[in-house]
């Protein structure tokens, strides 16, 4: 295991490609360690890795998210939450908080949100009188509801490492997504009364009704896959291809900002990002395998007994290692990794599969805001030039407010499994 584990290290230090070093590093102990199994186990494993119908979803939403940032989407419901909420005392903070929840619900991916509002609404921040940091502060952290909030690109995969349900990870995401969104929220209200932040424009029902009618497409995009979802009329998957027709027919009918020219540029965009995901999975599921196979998740459970045989213990330490691990390494590649490893001993602790999905994602938010790796703060950095030393001293309140978030829902498993249990004949895969 040392050097299985050792060489996938050192390849991640010198800058390989995480799929890479996965891959290299098993082919590595195939070969090199003492084995008796043929290494023709890794191609099989590696091919069954991305065999798999819940992975289909995957394509679906982050062509959906691509769609809904070229079709004008985006930019219509900053309209309309500006309309709404912007004239109160730091009303563009609570702008960014609430298009980023409405966008949860379509695209489930950080990255894409951060980019897509933080590119509009850090320099509208900046131009109103905001402090650059506390912008890029807001954008970045808000970007984090995304893919807690159903659909979540990262619970499909998860779902698919640990054979649970997408439709009961949707659902068990939701409140905790929500309760994000007030977290952030919160925290506005405290810096926004403390630091005097601006005022917008002042609002009025005519402003109101005009900024939704426009944005009243967009709106209702989120509206219609969540109810989809959460109703149990439709699958992931099946949600996913809602997302795609609805957005093409929004951005070419509707608003006519998605030309048919357009289209080989955002498949060949989105099909990128498809296959840097798939890549890894398979990768990973002969690593997992080769893991397994040397018994490491039944050394890590001794390992964890050896400190406590309280489940609180075990979420507790697993928390602070997540997030420590979360600030070197990108948070898919470490849910690949770890969660075929920690699937024996979550059921050792009768900790709910549903649950830890959750709380893993959750812990994954965290280390895309904490530095080096923090892809947060350098996609901010990247479409607003605001520096990654002004953000950071900005963004700790909603470091706090997420931190209070995950202590929540680890220690509160109803949060989580209120909705699964309650619409549990509806949640399919």
């Amino acid at each position: 295991m040392l050097l299985l584990v050792g060489t996938m290290l050192i390849l991640l230090a010198a800058g390989v490609p995480v799929a890479f070093a996965i891959g290299l590093a098993t082919a590595v102990t195939f070969v090199a360690g003492p084995l008796a199994v043929s290494p023709m186990v890794q191609a099989q494993m590696t091919l069954s890795g991305a065999d798999s119908f819940i992975l289909l979803a995957v394509p679906f939403f982050i062509f959906a998210g691509e769609l809904m940032n070229a079709g004008g989407i985006t930019r219509r419901l900053i309209a309309f939450a500006e309309a709404v909420v912007g004239a109160i005392r730091g009303g563009l903070a609570y702008v960014v908080v609430i298009v980023n929840m409405i966008m949860a619900g379509v695209s489930g991916a950080a990255i894409a949100d951060a980019a897509a509002v933080g590119s509009v609404m850090v320099p509208s921040m900046v131009r109103s009188g905001y402090r650059r940091g506390f912008a890029g502060a807001v954008n970045a952290a808000a970007a984090t509801i995304g893919p807690v909030v159903p659909p979540s690109v990262g619970f499909i995969i998860y779902a698919s490492l640990s054979g649970q349900s997408v439709g009961k990870l949707f659902l068990a995401g939701a409140i905790p997504g929500v309760i994000m969104g007030l977290y952030m929220m919160a925290v506005c209200f405290i810096v926004a009364r403390r630091n005097e932040l601006p005022r917008g424009e002042p609002t009025s029902v005519r402003k109101i009704a005009y900024g939704t009618r426009h944005a009243l497409w967009a709106i209702a995009m989120p509206v219609i896959i969540l109810g989809g979802i959460l109703g149990g009329i439709v699958t992931a998957t099946e949600a996913g291809v809602i997302a795609v027709l609805y957005g093409l027919f929004v951005g070419i009918v509707v608003y006519r900002e998605i030309r048919l020219p357009d289209l080989p540029y955002l498949l060949a965009k989105s099909a990128k990002q498809t296959a840097l995901i798939m890549f890894i999975i398979a990768s990973a599921k002969a690593f997992g395998w080769l893991l397994t196979y040397m018994e490491a998740p039944a050394m890590l459970m001794t390992a964890f007994g050896s400190i406590s045989d309280q489940a609180w213990v075990f979420l507790l330490v697993m928390n602070v290692v997540i997030i420590f691990l979360g600030c070197f390494m990108e948070g898919g590649s470490l849910m690949i990794i770890l969660t075929p490893l920690l699937l024996p001993v979550l059921a050792a602790y009768q900790i709910d599969l549903i649950h830890f999905g959750v709380v893993f994602q959750l812990n994954i938010m965290i280390g895309l805001l904490t530095p080096p790796i923090g892809m947060l703060l350098y996609v901010i950095t990247g479409v607003s030039g605001v520096e990654m030393g002004e953000i950071l001293r900005d963004l700790w309140p909603f470091l706090v407010a997420i931190v209070l978030v995950l202590l929540l829902i680890t220690y509160i498993p109803a949060i989580t499994l209120f909705l699964p249990n309650l619409l549990a004949g509806s949640a399919g895969g």
